[in-house]
C-alpha cells in the first residue's frame, strides 16, 4: 500500500481492512526514521489505522488480486426488519430543563432530537414516562417523543383522538 501521510507518501504492508459507517479504514505497517537521544539514526516500524482512500492506495503496478487475501471486515448486512423500515434510532430520552417556573419547565427529546441537550443523561422509558407525568413537562413534537410516548401515558385508545 501507498500510506499518504503529511510528509509525503511512503510504501507499507496492508495488515486489515474494516468499514465503518463513514467508510473503509486500514490497518497498515510502515517503517519510519527516528533519532533517539544520542543523535543515532535508526527504523522503526509502526502500525496504524487511516481512511482508505483519503490515506491510502494500492501502489502502482501490483495486481488487485493481492489484496484480495487481507481479512476484510465489511458491515453486516441489515436485517429485513431494518431493510423495510430503515435504521433504527438510538434508545432512550432526555429531559431539557426549561429553568423557568410555570406551565412550560421541561420537554422531553428523543436523544437524536437536534433540540436535545448533548450533556443530559439517557432515559429509559419508564424514566421518560415518570418525567413526562409531571405537571410542567411537555414532550416535543419535532423528534417523535410525543408520538411514541403518548399512547403509553394515555393509553392505546388514545391514538388518533383529536
Amino acid at each position: 500500500m501507498q500510506i499518504l501521510l503529511p510528509q509525503g507518501e511512503v510504501t507499507g504492508l496492508l495488515w486489515e481492512r474494516r468499514q465503518l459507517p463513514g467508510g473503509w479504514v486500514y490497518l497498515v505497517s510502515f517503517d519510519l526514521w527516528v533519532c533517539d537521544e544520542d543523535g543515532v539514526m535508526s527504523t522503526t516500524s509502526t502500525r496504524m489505522w487511516v481512511d482508505a482512500p483519503g490515506h491510502a492506495r494500492p501502489v502502482d503496478g501490483v495486481d488487485l488480486a493481492a489484496y484480495a487475501a487481507v481479512p476484510a471486515h465489511p458491515l453486516p448486512a441489515p436485517d429485513s426488519v431494518e431493510r423495510q423500515l430503515g435504521p433504527r434510532r438510538p434508545p432512550g430520552w432526555v429531559v431539557e430543563s426549561l429553568g423557568r417556573r410555570g406551565p412550560d419547565r421541561a420537554v422531553i427529546h428523543a436523544v437524536d432530537c437536534c433540540e436535545a441537550p448533548s450533556d443530559r443523561p439517557a432515559l429509559t422509558w419508564q424514566q421518560a414516562l415518570d418525567h413526562a407525568e409531571r405537571p410542567g413537562t411537555r414532550l416535543c413534537a419535532l423528534c417523535g417523543a410525543a408520538h411514541e410516548l403518548e399512547p403509553l401515558l394515555k393509553g392505546f385508545d388514545s391514538i388518533g383522538e383529536g
